[in-house]
């Protein structure tokens, strides 16, 4: 049977595996196929940041007019002398050396660090180890920017080549790249991919794509193996080429591989290692269609247990705590459901299988896969990578979670809707999450109604404030530049985001410039949002972003300046006060945000402590006692006594005692019913009490 080999490309994330091979690997070995992957991302990172390899670059080093390249290279013996000890530390291997890290006399000091004036105002509270990452991502960050300047300017930690892979019109662009000759970094890269299809001997290796910092790190790999395995046939598949390469008519790119994938790749390679039909896969021959897909189920627990886990790095590269999950951490990353469950916003691809197509497997079902994966990597941490995570699988697989008394932390997407109440929050913070992400993006009811997210500033904030009072940490994704928007608006949206961090409703968040894609509902009708689109060429080879004409009356750079130069000061607690016209060059008006916008939401109550006797009442504290006044409750802050009325203490003992068992459903319509059999009072104003707030705050939850 035809074996395949499946690889993350270099370079993509440094401090977990990115899951996609682990999904095909799992689908394809049920089906019967032999498979293995190699994270060729991390084991490229690992290579370079050796003394081996950097000793390597130092006796190549060419000279440079530039004085910080220069100051590395004068420190070079301190380089190699530490560079092996900096990457176990990294990886988890060593601790003890953090706090001679500290001392800020051990690792060669470079540009990056001119930044870090007193790391006391950085890490306060945090701890030794972690200003030590810190100081050691620092370290690499120096190490990168001299590999850049004498090697080659492709190089990142994260992404390779990604400024030749934007936008390109032709696939000339990327072939003039690959006529060079391989540089030390993908001389390394070449040698790795080889010592490994030298042992496995695959017939097939697929290459997922899932950004265009990985496209020329791909294409070298593919390169490689034409010219010493000409036997291979290769596969490339992805983010990438099924956002980019669909309507692609330039061949050149299979002068390299042998089969370009678009949408989820399950299906499609299950077809190629049968030399069945193609399905939504390119050839030199042309594509070839299909509508036939997997559901989520089928598609089961993804496989990480041959990827090498101990070989990845958790960089800090920012100290903000929300900010540092993305490079911070171990995660196992999976998806909840396929697809998004609102599938609306006019700036997503909304006409592509992996937006438009949502399919959900039972809670059950999906915490089974969870306790797989942690036996297969040994990490209880988890990132729920979905395009928007539904509230309701939430609620369930929260419960599903303490009901096994499975002890796990995960964070993911969000949409900020109003099915986030304080009891859900609470639910999730008590099931193990910690942060969630979500889009706020223009911050302006008018655009947020025009984009069809189906949320409002309001409703949004609510949903924040329920998160954050649950301890769950919450960062935004924000947006500039939407068709229409005018500088008013921007400099509005910046004081709604203003208010939101003085809340602490925020902790932090990320502002980009509106995109126009041709698989959105604004990029296939750009008209219908105000903005013509430039032309309607179609590129030989990647097509993704429309360009459009607006007349906006405003720099749109200067503002996006402004916009960053703030959220980067409150994201650290400074200028909150600073009115936000003030941020931005030039004459610009003053917010007409009501200066209590966000401060009225918090106010508001809580859609929790809304009767609902369909509603589930579920109890996740601690076994409460009876006590001579009523009730003694336990929390982790300490224990709570409560004065109750014999009839109330003897009702709540039991429905507590039935609620507690998460694996059967107790409404409160049946609260109510038990509650009359006790008492001839309304349970309905026992329930409004401040007294059953307090059992709130306890773990006695409307969900």
């Amino acid at each position: 049977m035809e074996r395949l080999l499946l690889i993350t490309p270099p370079f993509t994330q440094v401090n977990c595996p990115y899951p996609a091979t682990a999904y095909l690997k799992g689908y394809l070995e049920r089906k019967g196929f032999p498979v293995d992957q190699f994270d060729l991302s991390i084991e490229l990172i690992g290579a370079i940041f050796t003394k081996e390899f950097l000793q390597r670059l130092f006796d190549r080093y060419p000279g440079s007019e530039d004085e910080n390249i220069r100051l590395i290279y004068r420190m070079r013996e301190r380089y190699t002398a530490t560079v092996d000890a900096v990457t176990d530390f990294l990886r988890g291997k060593d601790g003890t050396l953090a706090t001679r890290i500290c001392t800020g006399e051990y690792l060669p000091q470079a540009a990056r660090f001119g930044a870090v004036e007193d790391l006391g105002d950085y890490f306060g509270t945090l701890g030794t180890t972690e200003c030590a990452r810190f100081l050691c991502t620092l370290y690499m960050q120096d190490i990168s920017d001299f590999i850049r300047a004498t090697v080659t300017g492709n190089f990142e930690i994260v992404r390779y080549g990604e400024r030749i892979s934007l936008a390109i019109e032709s696939f000339a662009q990327l072939e003039a790249e690959l006529a060079l000759p391989p540089n030390p970094i993908e001389e390394r890269m070449n040698e790795l991919l080889g010592e490994r299809i030298e042992v496995l001997r695959p017939s097939f290796v697929g290459f997922t794509v899932p950004f265009p910092g990985c496209l020329l790190a791909t294409l070298r790999c593919a390169q490689f193996i034409r010219n010493r395995y000409p036997g291979i046939r290769i596969i490339v598949g992805g983010g990438y080429p099924t956002t980019e390469l669909r309507s692609m008519s330039d061949k050149k790119i299979f002068d390299y591989v042998d089969y370009v994938i678009l949408d989820d790749g399950e299906a499609a390679l299950e077809r190629i290692l049968v030399s069945g039909e193609l399905l939504h896969t390119y050839t030199r021959e042309g594509y070839h269609d299909g509508d036939e897909t997997i559901t989520h189920l089928q598609r089961g627990c993804p496989d990480f247990a041959d990827l090498p886990h101990d070989r990845y790095l958790s960089l800090l590269e920012v100290t903000n705590p929300m900010h540092r999950l993305w490079s911070d951490g171990r995660w196992n990353k999976m998806m909840i459901a396929h697809g998004c469950y609102w599938g609306k916003c006019a700036f997503c691809d909304t006409s592509l299988d992996y937006i438009r197509r949502y399919d959900s497997v039972p809670a059950e079902c999906f915490v089974d896969w969870m306790e797989q994966v942690i036996a297969q990597t040994g990490s209880r941490g988890f990132h729920f990578v979905d395009e928007a995570a539904p509230p309701r699988l939430l609620k369930e697989i929260s419960i599903e979670i303490l009901r096994r008394r499975l002890n796990v932390v995960w964070w993911t997407n969000v949409r900020f809707e109003k099915s986030f109440t304080g009891d859900l929050c609470q639910l999730m913070a008590s099931a193990g999450c910690i942060a969630v992400s979500g889009g706020l993006e223009v911050a302006s009811n008018r655009l947020l109604k025009m984009m069809n997210k189906g949320v409002d500033i309001e409703q949004a904030t609510l949903a924040m404030r329920n998160l954050c009072d649950a301890g769950i940490l919450v960062h935004t994704y924000l947006m500039y530049g939407f068709p229409t928007e005018t500088l008013q608006e921007s400099v509005d949206s910046l004081e709604v985001v203003r208010q939101l961090f003085r809340a602490e409703l925020v902790h932090s968040a990320f502002w980009h410039r509106y995109a126009m894609t041709v698989h959105s509902p604004s990029g296939r009708n750009p008209e219908e949002y105000g903005v013509k689109r430039r032309n309607a060429h179609v590129h030989l080879f990647a097509n993704n972003e429309v360009a459009f004409v607006e007349n906006r009356g405003y720099n749109i750079r200067q503002v996006g300046e402004a916009l960053n130069e703030a959220l980067a000061n409150y994201m650290y607690g400074s200028g909150i006060d600073r009115p936000v016209h003030k941020w931005f060059a030039g004459k610009v008006p003053p917010a007409t945000v009501d200066a209590t916008l966000v401060a009225d939401q918090l106010i508001k109550p809580d859609a929790a402590r809304l009767y609902n006797e369909k509603a589930r009442i579920i109890w996740i504290g601690l076994p409460p006692e009876r006590s001579e006044e009523g009730i003694a409750l336990y929390g982790a802050s300490g224990a709570k006594v409560v004065r109750f009325k014999p009839h109330e203490t003897a009702f709540l003992l039991r429905i507590m005692s039935l609620a507690a068992d998460l694996s059967q459903t107790v409404t409160f319509g049946q609260a109510s019913k038990l509650f009359g059999t006790y008492s001839d009072e309304s349970f309905v104003a026992f329930y409004l009490s401040k007294k059953w707030d307090i059992l709130r705050s306890f773990g006695l939850l409307q969900v």
